[in-house]
């Protein structure tokens, strides 16, 4: 199975819940500016945090997870800069002890690892901004060992193509329980 990352959907709730009933996950994260009525399918079944542009303070501002091997943190990314820098992010990893960052706010798909964390931004759904087409991403576990991870991301457009520009596979450091 997988996870379902969104992002800055900014009241797009059709492109959502077809992205939604697209895929068949375990668990669907959307990471702010979604910009509607979080109790509201689909919304009301994810999980969500507060971006810049959501106005409901009952949705918090950032959340941890825990999905297989992966320790996940969650976040839209406004308070910690990522249109400049990924920094102030990745210590905050470090805080967690996450193994998989996913956030949004710069609307720009991102998937990096950087000292064995994935950063993971699935771009967003209505206004992309430095690529062509909106987007939203999946993950898959491929493989643990006893320290590592393997995760398969695939990014997709709002008609559910594949985006073979943005994804891949990638080695993690596989967190303590």
């Amino acid at each position: 199975m997988s996870i379902l990352i969104l992002s800055d959907s900014h009241g797009a709730t059709a492109e959502v819940k077809a992205a939604v009933d697209r895929h068949q996950t375990e668990h669907v994260f959307h990471c702010g500016d979604f910009c509607t009525d979080r109790k509201k399918a689909p919304f009301s079944a994810m999980r969500l945090v507060r971006g810049n542009c959501d106005v409901d303070t009952k949705v918090p501002l950032e959340l941890g997870s825990v999905w297989k091997n992966l320790r996940i943190y969650q976040t839209h990314g406004h308070l910690f800069g990522v249109k400049s820098s990924l920094l102030k992010l990745h210590y905050r990893a470090e805080e967690t002890g996450a193994n998989l960052v996913i956030f949004g706010h710069s609307h720009v798909p991102v998937c990096t690892v950087e000292r064995d964390i994935l950063f993971l931004n699935p771009g967003s759904m209505l206004q992309p901004r430095h690529f062509p087409v909106p987007t939203y991403a999946l993950v898959e576990e491929d493989e643990a060992g006893a320290d590592f991870v393997t995760v398969k991301v695939t990014f997709f457009d709002i008609k559910g193509n594949t985006v073979n520009e943005r994804g891949g596979t990638f080695r993690l450091r596989r967190q303590a329980p």
